[in-house]
């Protein structure tokens, strides 16, 4: 083998290696550096080793290749070593002497940190990162993809390696049409893209991944990330309904007064109306007044989620609040032939500290909704349990169920599925939840019903504020 391919290979064996290495002559001149080396330290124009260690580690050097000059065979040492840069940096090197090209390789351990993280820093970060990342090559070819390729996309690295990267495009998106070679040439002109790609990777499960495209000039590769923000497109969706809810605010608070001012005009021409009316006559003002209550009864749902939540607050139980409750819709349930099934399972008094009030009006929509949404033989589902220091409430229907897009839309205000509804119900359902503390969640298909799951924080009990045993809340 020449010396050239010995060099070579020896080369090749060094830029494998996360440590940083030199090759050198005997006389100390720097014939190599692997790219670790020139990643730890910049030696600039300094090509011997007498200028980048101190002269007590050069010493050291100096006996080794004094030995190695007369030695016909492979020498290896390990010797303490500093070298001199910046800063100092103590450590020790591994020193192998090959006869055949006379020259010494250099392996560096340092013992302090150098300011450039190692290459197997970045290649850990790669592969241990949260995001799913790909190495993409200028023929759109994946080179490379870290251990996330099972959570995002559920494939294996055999599926993916040598494949263009279009695969793992049309696996997120079936539709995903556009000319991979075309986008990675915009990337490639520009140096970076990005978008939001919406995966369905199941029926009950929509994600949303982040994707940005990264060009590397000193490589010719594509760096390719994508980051699961379905959380934060959540966090935004919920964010929209509290903004909708505080526009529903605003508007109620400044057309309240302009509203019921004509109103209260209407009801007393009516009045006055009613007395000189004929019999048919009677019969439409009714149906006027009629209207003028259902004005009055959106005005006033208005009103309430416009208001701040008053610090009308106690100490209740949650599972005597949900039984009066039942005790009040049993008798709706008993005549539509729908079954009530109500189940407590909490091995303490379930206490909530807040509006029972308000609390009550919650109940009363979302039982009233599930009974209005069943026909006869359904059944309604009512179970209190607790998980940790939470209290749980589930509230169950086999009614006719709701679309994916209702499910999305149905704390909107003025969004409903029931003829005749003001889509004002859900929405302060929502507002109280979350004013005490809890959050809420709806699950539901159609023709098979409508889960809703309620969490709220557990109150401690205090003293003075023990309820001893169950009394009834009812107004």
């Amino acid at each position: 083998m020449s010396d050239f391919d010995m060099i070579k290979n020896m080369s090749f064996l060094l830029d494998d290696s996360f440590r940083p290495s030199l090759i050198l002559h005997l006389n100390g001149d720097i014939y190599y550096e692997n790219e670790p080396f020139k990643i730890h330290f910049n030696i600039k124009n300094k090509r011997n080793i007498e200028e980048i260690i101190d002269s007590t580690s050069m010493l050291k050097w100096t006996g080794f290749s004094e030995r190695a000059s007369k030695s016909e065979h492979i020498l290896m040492e390990k010797i303490s070593i500093t070298l001199c840069f910046d800063e100092n940096y103590p450590g020790e090197v591994q020193l192998f002497y090959f006869p055949e090209i006379t020259k010494i390789i250099a392996k560096f351990d340092v013992q302090q940190p150098c300011k450039i993280p190692s290459v197997k820093t970045y290649f850990n970060a790669f592969r241990h990162s949260t995001n799913f990342m790909l190495l993409v090559d200028q023929n759109a070819k994946i080179r490379d993809v870290n251990d996330k390729h099972k959570v995002f996309i559920n494939r294996s690295r055999q599926d993916l390696i040598g494949q263009c990267f279009s695969k793992v495009m049309s696996i997120i998106d079936p539709d995903y049409d556009a000319a991979v070679q075309d986008c990675l040439e915009q990337v490639r002109n520009q140096g970076f893209a990005e978008t939001i790609i919406t995966y369905q990777r199941s029926s009950e499960d929509t994600r949303y991944y982040h994707i940005t495209n990264t060009y590397d000039k000193e490589t010719n590769m594509f760096i390719i990330q994508m980051d699961d923000t379905t959380e934060k497109e959540n966090l935004q969706v919920q964010l929209a309904h509290s903004g909708s809810l505080s526009a529903v605010g605003q508007i109620a608070a400044s057309i309240a007064h302009e509203i019921r001012n004509p109103i209260t005009t209407l009801k007393g021409f009516t009045q006055l109306l009613k007395v000189a009316a004929t019999e048919d006559s009677v019969r439409y003002i009714s149906v006027i007044e009629d209207e003028i209550e259902r004005m009055e009864s959106i005005l006033g749902e208005m009103l309430v989620l416009s208001k701040p939540s008053e610090k009308k607050k106690s100490l209740f139980s949650l599972e005597v609040l949900v039984g009066d409750m039942v005790s009040i819709l049993s008798p709706k349930a008993l005549m539509d032939g729908i079954e009530v099934i109500q189940q407590t399972k909490v091995n303490t008094t379930p206490l909530l500290f807040g509006d029972s009030d308000k609390m009550k009006q919650v109940l009363l929509n979302l039982f009233k909704n599930a009974l209005e949404s069943m026909q006869v033989g359904g059944k309604l589902s009512i179970l209190l349990s607790e998980n940790d220091d939470k209290l749980v409430l589930s509230i169950t229907d086999t009614g006719k169920g709701m679309t994916r897009h209702q499910v999305s839309q149905v704390f909107m205000p003025f969004f409903s599925s029931k003829p005749g509804g003001t889509g004002l119900g859900l929405p302060f359902v929502l507002k109280t939840v979350e004013d005490h503390g809890g959050t809420i969640a709806v699950e539901s298909q159609i023709g098979i019903g409508t889960k809703f799951t309620l969490t709220f924080p557990r109150a401690k009990e205090e003293a003075n504020n023990v309820l001893k045993g169950k009394q009834s809340i009812v107004s």
